[in-house]
């Protein structure tokens, strides 16, 4: 049977891809919003569809208040995998891989980016650390074991 423990890298992409959830669920609300405001009040009260019986309104205040309410439990999930993420990035015991998983995985910056930021004197030195800091991420998610 394979081995099934997570990854540094995927685990970290996590909190990559929770975040465009959040992105996306926004754009979902800002588009129902949207919606919302370019409905006129002589169209409020016509109906989307004989059968569905409902207006172009309360479709559009159903999309935000259902949008609103995935977006809440969203950012609760991300918030927890976040800490829970900062929790074992900071076990790491070199500072310089610890800030440079931080910027890239949580901040979500480009690796050329954190390379600048960090001093790193070309592009090829930052993917190299990149891969050391995963090294010792892995090293924490296995002293530790897998996050919630």
């Amino acid at each position: 049977m394979p081995d099934e423990r997570l990854t540094a890298k995927a685990y970290l992409q996590q909190i990559a891809y929770a975040e465009r959830q959040i992105r996306t669920i926004q754009a979902q609300i800002d588009h129902y919003r949207d919606l919302g405001l370019r409905i006129t009040s002589s169209m409020s009260n016509t109906p989307i569809s004989a059968s569905k019986g409902s207006s172009r309104v309360e479709s559009a205040a159903v999309g935000i208040v259902d949008g609103l309410e995935s977006l809440n439990a969203n950012l609760r999930a991300y918030t927890v995998k976040c800490d829970h993420a900062v929790e074992l990035i900071n076990m790491i015991p070199q500072e310089r891989y610890r800030r440079l998983i931080i910027l890239h995985y949580i901040c979500g910056w480009k690796l050329p980016k954190v390379g600048e930021e960090l001093g790193y004197q070309d592009r090829n030195s930052v993917y190299r650390s990149h891969g050391w800091a995963l090294v010792e991420m892995q090293k924490v998610l296995d002293e530790v074991g897998e996050a919630p």
